[in-house]
């Protein structure tokens, strides 16, 4: 069996106004600096630096100043994006991963966001019933083995049984967890870049900014290849 396997932030949801923002509040809130958006997501993006509250204690080290204790700097950031997460908008909406299951494909998220964010995302969208398998940074545990780790690939394949499969991510992180689980545990398995939001660029097996060209990418080589 192969799956499909999706990022959530900049692929299912769009994030330029919830977690670009808490770290930039984080930021300034330890340094005093306050840096452009653009900026954040350029320093996020090209250090290919997938979780947020990392991409906060290195652009507070990066600045020259001490960080904080680890769970201070994520209890404050997360105190921000609370308050901004009602911001966030589906990229992808409910319509487009019922076409898919309803063509027989399974499912599944691989994602850096903490379980009480995804979870809030996730009920506030009606988005739970389309996924067979779903690992958040809750369920990796271990810091060293988040993305761009393929760990949390490994385990997303291995509870769905599947052989292979794609991979829809926006960033460097999502691009080299997939080449190193090809690398590492040899399976199969796809990597489509979907650039919807950022238009970075990075190698793919398939790269678009449409839905449509989306969907029809992954229904032609999943249902009509099979």
């Amino acid at each position: 069996m192969k799956v499909v396997i999706f990022d959530v932030d900049g692929v299912i949801v769009d994030v330029s106004n919830s977690y670009h923002y808490a770290i930039k509040e984080t930021v300034k809130h330890y340094t005093g600096k306050d840096l452009p958006i653009s900026y954040i997501r350029e320093f996020k993006f090209s250090r290919g630096i997938n979780n947020d509250w990392d991409v906060s204690v290195e652009l507070i080290k990066h600045l020259g100043f001490e960080v904080p204790p680890y769970e201070e700097l994520v209890n404050y950031f997360e105190s921000v994006y609370d308050k901004l997460k009602d911001k966030e908008e589906l990229i992808l909406k409910p319509e487009f991963f019922s076409e898919l299951k309803e063509a027989g494909i399974s499912l599944g998220v691989v994602t850096g966001r903490p379980k009480r964010d995804l979870s809030y995302l996730f009920d506030r969208f009606g988005l739970w019933k389309f996924f067979d398998c779903i690992i958040d940074d809750d369920e990796v545990g271990d810091p060293n083995l988040r993305k761009p780790h393929p760990f949390p690939l490994h385990l997303c394949v291995e509870h769905l049984d599947a052989e292979g499969g794609i991979y829809v991510g926006d960033n460097t992180a999502d691009y080299e967890m997939v080449k190193f689980y090809r690398k590492i545990y040899g399976k199969p398995m796809g990597f489509i870049h979907f650039n919807k939001v950022f238009k970075e660029s990075l190698p793919a097996d398939f790269s678009t900014e449409s839905e449509e060209e989306l969907k029809n990418y992954i229904l032609k080589n999943l249902v009509q290849g099979a």
